[in-house]
C-alpha cells in the first residue's frame, strides 16, 4: 500500500511539469545552395551524395543521410522562386536589405504539397576554409555562420556535421 502511495504521489508531483509537454517542431524543411566560385563550388554535389547516402562512417547518427528522419526535404536542385545567388552573396557580406529580400522570398514560399521552408543553407567554399550560413525564413533574423578549415575538400562526415550544427541555429515553431 505505501508502494502504491509513493507513486501515485511521484505520479501527481510530476503531472504539472512543463517539460512533460514540451514538443518537438519536427523534422526541417530546408533550402541548399551553393554560392562557390568555380573551381571550389562541390557543395551541391557532396550535399546530393550525402543525401542518398544510408549513412556516414564516424558518426552515429546521419542529420541527411536518406535514412534520416531529421530531414524531411530538402530543396536541393530547385529554389524558391526569388531567390538568387548574387544576392546571397551580398547578404552573406553583411547587406541587410538583401538579407531581409532573401528573407521575405523564403517566408512567402509555398511548395504544391504545402512545405514551408524553415531556412536556407548557403555553402561556401573559399580556399582553406568551408561554411555554411543558416539563413532562418524570418525577415529580419541574423544570418549564423559555422565553419571548417579544409586543405582541399570536405568529407561527407565533415559536411553532415556542418549542416547539423548550422541547422540547429534556425529557430522553428513547436
Amino acid at each position: 500500500m505505501r508502494r502504491w502511495r509513493s507513486l501515485w504521489l511521484c505520479f501527481i508531483a510530476l503531472l504539472p511539469a512543463p517539460w512533460l509537454y514540451a514538443g518537438s517542431p519536427g523534422p526541417y524543411v530546408l533550402a541548399f545552395i551553393d554560392i562557390s566560385a568555380p573551381p571550389l563550388n562541390d557543395g551541391q554535389a557532396l550535399t546530393a551524395a550525402l543525401r542518398k547516402a544510408p549513412s556516414v562512417a564516424e558518426r552515429e547518427t546521419c542529420f541527411l543521410c536518406e535514412e534520416s528522419a531529421q530531414v524531411e526535404v530538402l530543396y536541393l536542385y530547385r529554389l524558391p522562386p526569388g531567390l538568387s545567388a548574387d544576392a546571397l552573396r551580398l547578404a552573406v557580406r553583411g547587406d541587410e536589405n538583401a538579407r531581409n529580400r532573401m528573407q521575405q522570398q523564403l517566408a512567402a514560399f509555398e511548395d504544391k504539397d504545402g512545405y514551408q521552408v524553415d531556412g536556407l543553407l548557403i555553402y561556401e567554399h573559399l580556399p582553406g576554409v568551408v561554411s555554411i550560413y543558416a539563413m532562418p525564413a524570418l525577415p529580419g533574423k541574423a544570418l549564423h555562420r559555422v565553419s571548417r578549415p579544409v586543405k582541399r575538400y570536405l568529407s561527407q562526415q565533415s559536411l553532415d556535421r556542418l549542416l547539423e550544427d548550422a541547422a540547429a541555429t534556425i529557430p522553428r515553431e513547436i
